[in-house]
């Protein structure tokens, strides 16, 4: 299938400002027709002060409360995209601080859980979009995966699938295997980041980069392999993709991520695991099999 007009496009996304920036990068190469941006999910004051004062009444309160304080300033300075940091504007292409309204172009804000919601698609149907470019939405339920006509493509900021799910950036760190860091662009089926794999890439790390840095690092270079993959669709009406093995990697969810987690995560990087990883790159690196190869584009 190649058409002779414009492909049509749909985004869903988040509110952040890589979000925002994947927004922009796309407008800057394709019609989109519509932009769905979904709100993150809210914990009620009423439930986190009875967390509280549950923790305030458990022997190892102490212990609790401190993880709670840590995991607080941890959110607060390892969160580059999701609140304003300076390297935002040295590692992001597109414009990341407001959405640069296109006419023509509808732009919703949804509730969070509502992507999926009867009323979204039938609306969206409206549109008949051939295309629907996803990064960081809620999962995605079978009956929307099949509004677009071609392909449902999404960016995922880990390797699949060795590291699906939920901070696929930081496991690997924790884990003691950087050269796991990567970022892959798949097909959306009814799995979690399971889906035929379109390409990969991985981030050329240095040795001092922190969180912040080979988060945005990942998130940049997953929208170019989004921006390739959608005009490769829209020249040819297809893409090449490779099915994922079943038999390896793993799968973690928000309750996997604690305090102990993100203090490992900042103590490897600490000890110059990074630097470690890069001293043997070439043999490390060996051992992983990526899909859909491409080398990076803007950090070299």
């Amino acid at each position: 299938m190649v058409w002779g007009r414009p492909v049509k496009t749909v985004i869903f996304t988040r509110t952040g400002f890589h979000h925002t920036s994947f927004i922009n990068r796309l407008q800057e190469r394709f019609e989109i027709v519509c932009v769905v941006r979904e709100a993150y999910p809210e914990q009620s004051s009423k439930n986190t002060l009875l967390s509280t004062f549950r923790k305030l009444f458990r022997e190892n309160a102490g212990s609790l409360l401190r993880d709670e304080r840590f995991m607080k300033k941890f959110s607060e300075t390892c969160s580059a995209g999701f609140r304003y940091h300076p390297m935002l504007r040295h590692y992001l292409k597109a414009h990341f601080d407001v959405v640069i309204e296109k006419p023509g172009t509808q732009y919703l804000n949804i509730g969070c859980g509502e992507i999926n919601s009867p009323e979204l698609r039938e609306y969206l149907k409206s549109f008949s979009p051939d295309i629907v470019a996803v990064m960081g939405s809620s999962v995605i339920k079978k009956e929307m995966i099949f509004l677009p006509s071609v392909a449902m493509i999404n960016i995922h900021s880990g390797l699949s699938p060795y590291y699906r799910g939920t901070w696929s950036y930081g496991w690997p760190i924790v884990n003691r295997e950087p050269e796991y860091i990567g970022v892959t662009v798949h097909h959306v089926n009814a799995g979690i980041d399971s889906g035929d794999i379109i390409s990969q890439t991985k981030p050329l790390l240095e040795k001092d980069d922190d969180l912040n840095a080979i988060f945005l690092k990942v998130i940049a270079e997953g929208i170019e392999l989004a921006v390739k993959a959608i005009d490769e669709i829209s020249t040819r009406g297809r893409i090449e993709s490779h099915q994922q093995p079943h038999s390896t990697g793993r799968l973690y969810q928000m309750k996997d991520f604690d305090a102990a987690a993100a203090r490992a995560c900042l103590k490897n990087l600490e000890d110059g695991i990074i630097g470690k990883y890069l001293s043997e790159r070439e043999a490390r690196d060996s051992q992983v099999k990526l899909f859909g190869y491409v080398p990076p584009v803007l950090f070299r």
